[in-house]
């Protein structure tokens, strides 16, 4: 019985401790706590088991309670979570961004975070639908910024609407840069809402090449619409914890990947 106690405690402290930070490594654990490898994977298998947490190569994340699979979610949320995949994804997707190349970028947490990292290019010509980003190129002197208008989607904080279709479709760029709530290789990448979805397609469609940047998380998850099929994609970046089958489809499909 005290040994049962022992491990259900030490179970209750993981789960906890993973609660609070978002995510722990095995080895971050195994010291934590005081346990062998072998006892935390055993603990987390559990947990995930229990529904308690989502495991990882090499760790494990809390798991998120679901909203509903049409509702958005606030940019400022978003930003924070999975941080450092983003990064990660942002700064290697900016490398594949010549100097005097004409853009398309959606509005997102990842593009946002991509967009800091286009500082050091020069001469870029920008279209976007979200306001954040626009500012964001604007601290490039020598860029120009083109800021799609229509209806400002409150929390989201990217425009959306009529407006802003007909905007988009005057213009045609090198490359676009897509985000996503969601992606499944079979079926394709997913939208919140029509609006977004539609908005994301016409990117495609107006870019000689779409570069879609996508933590290995949104890969296990639907959204409401689909905004369009992996075949509209020529490029992914991700992040290493993708698995491995993800990565084999997605390059069955002639899609040239790239990990973070």
């Amino acid at each position: 019985m005290a040994q049962r106690n022992l491990i259900e405690t030490r179970r209750r402290n993981i789960a906890n401790y993973i609660e609070t930070n978002g995510r722990a490594e095995i080895s971050e654990l195994v010291k934590k706590f005081n346990a062998t490898e072998f006892t935390i994977r055993r603990d987390l298998i559990f947990l995930e088991n229990s529904g308690t947490i989502v495991r990882t190569h090499g760790g494990a994340i809390k798991r998120e309670r679901e909203k509903s699979i049409w509702q958005t979610t606030a940019i400022s949320s978003r930003l924070n979570k999975n941080r450092d995949l983003k990064e990660r994804i942002g700064a290697l997707a900016a490398t594949l961004i010549n100097d005097n190349e004409s853009l398309m970028i959606d509005g997102g947490s990842t593009t946002q975070i991509f967009a800091s990292y286009l500082k050091e290019k020069h001469h870029l010509l920008s279209v976007t639908t979200s306001p954040r980003i626009a500012e964001i190129m604007l601290d490039s002197e020598d860029s120009n910024v083109i800021l799609i208008g229509g209806e400002l989607l409150r929390g989201t904080y990217m425009v959306s609407g009529t407006d802003a279709q007909e905007q988009l479709q005057k213009y045609y760029v090198d490359k676009c840069i897509i985000s996503v709530t969601g992606a499944e290789p079979e079926v394709g990448c997913y939208a919140a809402i029509p609006e977004e979805a539609t908005l994301k397609r016409l990117m495609i469609e107006h870019a000689r090449e779409s570069i879609l940047v996508i933590d290995n998380t949104k890969f296990k998850r639907r959204g409401f619409c689909i905004a369009f099929p992996f075949s509209k994609v020529d490029v992914v970046v991700t992040d290493s914890m993708v698995d491995k089958s993800i990565l084999e489809k997605l390059q069955e499909q002639g899609i040239k990947v790239y990990l973070a």
